[in-house]
């Protein structure tokens, strides 16, 4: 993975919903640099090209969601259930955001593809790690964690399509979390 600063992770965001906003094609380099605080001679000084600033974006913003929910994954200092929330609020609810803006299927499209042909396998670490979460806090088998990884994340990305708002998905996730959570009690 290439290392990306807080400040990076900020202006990716920032970015990405600016693009989700316009879309790639209409979005101009005056768009990207207001979005940033930066001056449009910066962002063709640094990157060359809209489609480099665009490829960085989506790198970035994926590096650092992926990052921060490997984290809390780790963490054994929040409840089971506080760790899922979160986790599922940065991996999705984050989207939804990207995904509510007039060309924020576009760019969820792009940031899909990117994703699935990374060297770094996002989807298939992220599934493993939480699994072995699972696994870890007793809520299935060695034999089930990934289904039940699967089946969490599949339910997730469900509710991407339903959800207007990451208050609403936030809110329909932990009722799905309540009830794994209340099953294996």
């Amino acid at each position: 993975m290439f290392n990306v600063t807080k400040n990076d992770s900020l202006n990716a965001k920032g970015v990405l919903a600016t693009f989700s906003k316009y879309g790639f094609q209409k979005t101009s380099m005056e768009n990207i640099a207001h979005a940033v605080g930066l001056s449009r001679q910066s962002i063709y000084k640094k990157f060359g090209s809209k489609e480099n600033c665009y490829e960085w974006t989506i790198k970035t913003y994926l590096n650092d969601m992926y990052s921060r929910v490997f984290t809390i994954l780790s963490n054994e200092d929040v409840s089971t259930k506080q760790t899922l929330i979160r986790v599922f609020d940065i991996v999705i609810g984050e989207a939804i955001e990207i995904v509510s803006q007039a060309h924020g299927t576009e760019i969820l499209d792009d940031v899909l593809r990117i994703t699935n042909s990374s060297d770094d396998d996002w989807p298939l670490r992220f599934r493993a790690r939480l699994a072995d979460f699972l696994e870890r806090h007793n809520y299935v088998s060695n034999m089930n964690a990934n289904v039940m990884a699967f089946a969490l994340i599949s339910v997730g990305k469900g509710l991407l399509l339903e959800q207007t708002s990451r208050d609403q998905f936030v809110e329909d996730m932990t009722l799905i979390i309540d009830c794994l959570i209340n099953q294996k009690q």
